[in-house]
């Protein structure tokens, strides 16, 4: 994304309330739900490497959660977009769907029904590789973050435990049971990116280092203390947005690779869902958009590689 001064102000008006932090006590609920931990309807939820490797990939995000209180409508949307398919493991009322891209699994939907009155609670919950998830949770809760579900075993999927980072940005973080995915960008429809949007960058940036042991670069290309990069073992894994629009909460967006951003944009409404950014040729040359799903939650598609 662009520094928030090349955010339009409309658009700013827009995606406030789809960013807004859910309420602690609705969003401790939802998230036990989303890892499984709905004691009379547990989820099942897939490994996150299908062939086991034990090869573990500390500070790359490696899945991705949607919390949502709109099944169907998400797999309108997220299907006729992207050509996404969905797994509900055969339940009536499904707890926990999969998400399919070319017949891999990518990434989850929590299904919520009690949200039907919480439609702005609806987000992205991005997954973040760490070496030691209850040693990752004690550091956030001893560096002004919180736990908002306490690290807990999966079967098939390791141990999981979702924390609010020092400026309240939701992350889960995850040391998978059978290695990490091979990371894999070149599939349109497929994951590209994640970005952490921040009102204090510096603040973040101390407390991913001493999380995962990233390192950071500021782009130079962008405002200055604007945008940077989290490094990790000389790999890019994510970046960083300074924004300063009080508005909105802080949060970390999942970004989609997609070929045309406008040809996708006009089937947004279509499918039930809402353009918050549309494709402008000052926020990175037309070539990004930012979304929300028909329950309000949003994503970022980017084309990529960038042309023109």
């Amino acid at each position: 994304m662009a520094s928030s001064s090349s955010i339009p102000v409309r658009a700013k008006d827009m995606i406030a309330p789809l960013l807004r932090r859910p309420s602690h006590t609705l969003g401790m609920g939802l998230l036990l739900v989303a890892l499984g931990g709905c004691a009379s309807s547990p989820a099942t939820v897939p490994p996150l490497s299908p062939r086991p490797s034990g090869d573990h990939q500390v500070g790359q995000f490696v899945w991705y959660d949607l919390l949502t209180n709109d099944l169907d409508g998400a797999k309108r949307f997220y299907g006729g977009l992207f050509g996404w398919t969905f797994d509900d493991g055969g339940e009536d009322e499904p707890v926990y769907t999969t998400i399919r891209h070319g017949g891999r699994a990518i990434g989850g939907i929590a299904y919520i029904p009690r949200m039907k009155a919480q439609v702005n609670a609806s987000q992205w919950v991005s997954n973040l590789s760490v070496e030691d998830v209850d040693r990752a949770a004690a550091y956030v809760a001893n560096n002004g973050g919180s736990v908002e579900a306490e690290p807990q075993e999966l079967p098939h999927r390791g141990r999981v435990a979702v924390v609010r980072d020092n400026q309240g940005a939701l992350v889960a973080i995850v040391r998978s049971q059978s290695g990490d995915p091979v990371e894999d960008r070149a599939m349109d429809g497929g994951w590209l990116w994640t970005e952490l949007w921040t009102r204090d960058a510096d603040s973040s940036i101390r407390f991913y280092e001493g999380l995962v042991g990233y390192e950071h670069r500021e782009l130079e290309d962008r405002a200055p203390g604007t945008y940077y990069l989290f490094e990790k073992d000389g790999e890019v894994q994510a970046g960083v947005l300074a924004y300063d629009f009080e508005q909105v909460e802080p949060n970390w967006l999942p970004y989609i690779r997609v070929d045309d951003p406008a040809d996708l944009v006009r089937r947004v409404e279509e499918l039930g869902g809402r353009v918050l950014i549309a494709p402008n040729p000052e926020i990175r040359g037309g070539t990004a958009a930012v979304i929300a799903d028909p329950s309000g939650a949003a994503v970022t598609i980017q084309q990529w590689p960038q042309r023109g």
